[in-house]
């Protein structure tokens, strides 16, 4: 295929919004194109805890993220390959009554919007968990979370790609899009391909890629941390999440897997990032994750950690995502920045690719709230302050 030859659509990103948005496309109907500057679902959709759920899903994203999770746990259908779905209960956990009230305000706005989240006391979230620790006076749980196997998800996109027809170019970084003929030129370093409409789904690259067309979009780029135990006996089965430090799920095989840890990491070019990485706050929240993860379930003394691993994830200033056009720009489009994005991810393409197929989305997409327009101009996301949840 050459530039003479278009595509319906380029899609800019292989991450689960936009292998879930060139699926969808592909089967209506579209002659699609996927470029991917690593492999397919290697970088935030591959590096995640895969975690599905409401507890740490802002309120506005909920019924999206309800839809996704239904999706993940009903992948058979629609990627035609099971994708490791496990239903969970999930506990955030307090260790005061000052936290437990914030969290009473914080679920109470999740609960609105249609999150299934009660409040209970240390006794009852004991009882769902008994390894969990005496400190604990309440949580906030709910009944419908679990998580799906993140680090596998790109081999099956793969195979589905292939199955609906969509030329993916993986391995390939795209150097720019162009004006051409009936639409936009891509250029990668081997080639280029025309397309009626580009698709930017590069979450922390969306800032460089916007640069492209003349647009500032002022993105903040956060390191997130995993890291995982040795395979121990079987403590928990829950979703277990402190707030602002860990979250922590317990696999099949023994291992438990600790999100987060103490403090945030910032980097300002994710290109740069095994540089700009400061080792220190690495081993830092490795060791605050594991001091966490004890506290929460003491019995995890038992276990030892084996890696850390780090991944990328993008905030607009208001933590709401880019879904939309780009401004003053026909025939490109973004979907980025998507907060709970592996959950909300599988939907999200479909929303998405409903839209752009002249289809009614069964949910808003190309919503004032997320609207890419809106931020150019804004203050960027302030990594000082306090994380934005509600």
């Amino acid at each position: 295929m050459n530039a003479s030859q278009p595509y319906d659509a380029a899609i800019i990103g292989g991450g689960v919004i936009g292998c879930a948005t060139a699926l969808n496309l592909a089967r209506g109907g579209m002659r699609v194109v996927l470029f991917e500057s690593d492999g397919l679902c290697r970088a935030a959709s591959g590096r995640n805890a895969g975690t599905l759920t409401m507890l740490y899903t802002r309120a506005t994203l909920i019924p999206y993220a309800i839809r996704g999770r239904e999706m993940w746990r009903d992948a058979k259908e629609w990627l035609g390959r099971d994708a490791g779905f496990h239903h969970r209960h999930g506990l955030e956990l307090a260790f005061s009554e000052e936290v437990a009230e914030e969290l009473a305000v914080q679920h109470r706005l999740r609960s609105e919007a249609g999150a299934a989240i009660e409040m209970i006391g240390g006794n009852r979230a004991r009882e769902i968990e008994p390894a969990l620790s005496e400190d604990i006076v309440g949580a906030a749980y709910s009944e419908i979370d679990g998580y799906a196997k993140s680090y596998g998800i790109g081999i099956l996109f793969h195979a589905a790609l292939r199955d609906a027809g969509v030329t993916v170019h993986d391995g390939t970084p795209v150097l720019g899009v162009e004006p051409g003929p009936g639409g936009h030129v891509v250029r990668w370093a081997a080639g280029e391909a025309a397309a009626r409409l580009v698709v930017m789904t590069s979450n922390v690259w969306i800032g460089k890629m916007a640069a492209w067309f003349g647009v500032h979009f002022p993105i903040a780029i956060r390191v997130n941390q995993g890291t995982i135990s040795e395979r121990i006996r079987p403590l928990f089965k829950s979703i277990l999440r402190v707030p602002n430090e860990l979250s922590l799920k317990q696999f099949e095989d023994g291992t438990v897997l600790m999100g987060g840890g103490r403090g945030e990491h910032w980097v300002e070019d994710a290109d740069q990032g095994d540089v700009q990485q400061d080792i220190n706050i690495i081993n830092s929240k490795m060791a605050g994750a594991a001091e966490c993860a004890q506290r929460v379930v003491p019995a995890l003394r038992e276990g030892r950690v084996v890696r850390t691993w780090t991944g990328y994830e993008g905030f607009t200033p208001d933590n709401q995502p880019l879904i939309g056009p780009m401004p003053g720009v026909e025939g490109v489009y973004v979907a980025a920045c998507l907060r709970s994005g592996f959950t909300i991810g599988p939907f999200a393409g479909q929303l998405l690719a409903d839209q752009l197929l002249g289809r009614e989305p069964e949910m808003p997409v190309f919503a004032s709230e997320f609207d890419p327009a809106r931020v150019v101009g804004m203050e960027p996301y302030d990594t000082e302050g306090p994380s934005q949840v509600a």
